[in-house]
């Protein structure tokens, strides 16, 4: 039998191959997983007892063109139907089991089962994209992000040990730690210097907020890179983050439910992993969209047979990229557009998620922003002054906003001293306050 190790670098190799995979390889790949999903969960999950039945005809074979009429499985049925969505027997070498909190940024807070093979498939592609940016894994590096419901850890830090592959020898010289991602910046900034830290996982706009920290403390820290998760990767934030830290941002798309959903190449392209997880984007009628129009997310991860999630709405949108020019074969995505509760909508009944370019935050002279949809057809826009001194041009946003969003929207203003970020170290700029209530 395998040892856990061996294992991951299997499945490693395998993805330093399967990046280069012509489509239909990758097709027949994601069949041969998804059928072996469906079969056990059909078997074994009395959540999907009948939900499959569109697809997965008696003797076992599947109907490929039925897919869509799967149900999406929504967040709330994670609440509403644990329990029946736990697997009584796992498939051999799958466990053991362990529980994942989510961060309830959508307002509904989840607990996840997780199988050990569903986490050694997202080390493998942690690695994967580690070796794209030739990170050294003889390095000190720091997950910023670190579970928020432990007891606070800092300023001591939590060890983790070695964070690189067990079959590469500089692996065993470097050291990884986290940090409570309750963890006040300062203290941040104070154990990134004590334990000379080259790399960093943290939130693109909490990257930014060090960034702005640091420079108040006038007290400079290099890092080699961020990888980037939590939060879309914005342009102010990899120019600040490069500007303070010499660090670039490397993005990268995850959730609990779908782990690691898709990674930034070296040509700045995200790159689904379509080795672990079928990503569909689909419109309101539940077709697919094509590259360029932005839909919802639905995710299927394939190795997570304790609770499996079958067409699971992760609760983002998101718009479908072209083939990039890496080289990679994989799927792409031009970009995450947020959270679903950032559509914001008109009172005749139009919806459109949208975003203001970055370049337009000189406009309002400001480093963060929150837009919020407080009623029928109003709007708040909140932001952070770059200088408490200077003004921005809030008339010229007005018209930008209305060209984005509506041309009637009545659109108000507030300058605050922060915009609070969520328990998952996320600051959701596009909100819809008004529907969200129930209005």
């Amino acid at each position: 039998m395998s040892t856990p190790g061996g294992l991951q670098r299997q499945f490693y190799d395998m993805l330093m191959e399967s990046q280069w995979w012509p489509a239909d390889d990758l097709r027949d790949y994601q069949r041969g997983q998804l059928g072996q999903l469906l079969r056990h969960a059909k078997k074994n999950v009395p959540f999907y007892a009948e939900r499959l039945d569109a697809v997965l005809k008696p003797n076992g074979d599947i109907d490929w063109d039925k897919w869509g009429e799967i149900p999406i499985v929504k967040r709330q049925d994670m609440v509403e139907h644990r329990e029946a969505m736990q697997a009584k027997e796992l498939p051999p070498g799958h466990g053991p089991t362990g529980t994942q909190r989510s961060s309830g940024s959508t307002g509904i807070p989840i607990v996840l089962t997780s199988t050990a093979l569903n986490r050694l498939v997202s080390n493998a592609l942690r690695l994967r994209v580690q070796t794209w940016h030739e990170l050294d894994w003889s390095r000190i590096f720091l997950n910023g992000l670190g579970d928020p419901w432990r007891p606070d850890d800092w300023p001591q830090g939590t060890p983790l040990g070695p964070w690189g592959p067990s079959w590469v020898a500089e692996s065993s010289a470097g050291f990884a730690w986290s940090l409570n991602s309750r963890t006040p910046r300062d203290v941040v900034l104070d154990f990134i210097e004590r334990r000379n830290c080259d790399y960093l996982v943290s939130g693109p706009k909490t990257s930014h907020l060090l960034a702005l920290e640091s420079l108040r403390l006038d007290k400079p820290r290099r890092l080699k890179a961020i990888l980037a998760q939590s939060n879309a990767v914005g342009e102010d934030d990899r120019r600040i983050c490069q500007t303070v830290f010499g660090a670039p941002l490397i993005e990268h798309y995850s959730s609990k439910e779908g782990g690691q959903t898709a990674h930034e190449c070296p040509n700045g392209t995200l790159h689904l992993n379509g080795e672990a997880v079928l990503v569909e984007i689909i419109d309101e009628s539940g077709a697919p969209c094509p590259a360029g129009v932005a839909g919802r997310v639905i995710l299927t991860p394939f190795f997570n047979t304790a609770q499996p999630l079958i067409r699971y709405e992760v609760g983002d949108m998101a718009i479908p990229g072209e083939p990039c020019s890496c080289g990679r074969t994989s799927h792409t995505l031009e970009r995450i557009l947020g959270r679903q509760l950032a559509i914001f909508r008109h009172p005749d009944g139009r919806g459109i998620i949208n975003i203001i370019p970055d370049s337009a935050r000189d406009l309002l002279q400001c480093q963060f922003w929150q837009m919020a949809q407080i009623g029928p057809n109003d709007y708040e826009v909140r932001y952070v002054p770059r200088d408490r001194g200077a003004h921005g041009d809030e008339p010229a946003f007005t018209e930008l906003f209305r060209a984005t969003f509506f041309a009637d929207a009545e659109v108000r203003y507030s300058r605050v001293a922060e915009i609070p970020l969520t328990a998952a170290s996320k600051l959701i700029e596009y909100i819809n306050e008004y529907h969200r209530a129930g209005n």
